[in-house]
């Protein structure tokens, strides 16, 4: 590393805000460590979908797409309990719904919200911070009333 950026770097660290600000950080990670366990870096949910498609030669569905993103690689255990809890309660979910019918929706956005819960915050679990959500909300909510 250049030492003019490692100088800088070590002026930023220096800063009083910023160690309160690191202090709290490792703080929050310590107390919730399955928040950020997401197995792919930061590419897009599309990214792994298209990846997917390609790989099985058809389009995935989206229980495809969170298995790959929530699962360790080079195993078949989830990141978290609530990752499998809610790949376990969706495939069971979608499995009743769809009993008898030859084929099951892509996404099923009603029974997705019925696994992972209501949205918080603009976020429904298991879907990419990118992806749009504007209709699992319309559905979860129409499903509340």
């Amino acid at each position: 590393m250049r030492r003019d950026y490692c100088e800088s770097l070590c002026n930023i660290w220096a800063v009083k805000r910023w160690q309160q600000t690191s202090t709290t950080m490792k703080v929050n990670r310590a107390a919730n460590p399955e928040v950020n366990m997401h197995t792919n870096g930061s590419v897009s949910f599309a990214t792994h979908q298209s990846r997917l498609e390609k790989e099985l030669k058809r389009p995935p569905t989206f229980q495809e797409v969170f298995d790959k993103t929530h699962k360790k690689k080079g195993t078949d255990q989830y990141i978290s309990d609530r990752a499998r809890e809610v790949a376990e309660s969706y495939s069971q979910q979608m499995t009743e719904k769809y009993v008898g019918e030859e084929e099951q929706p892509q996404l099923d956005s009603e029974v997705w919200v019925a696994a992972s819960g209501a949205p918080k915050k603009g976020h429904v679990y298991g879907f990419g911070h990118s992806m749009d959500t504007s209709r699992v909300f319309s559905s979860a909510s129409s499903s509340a009333s």
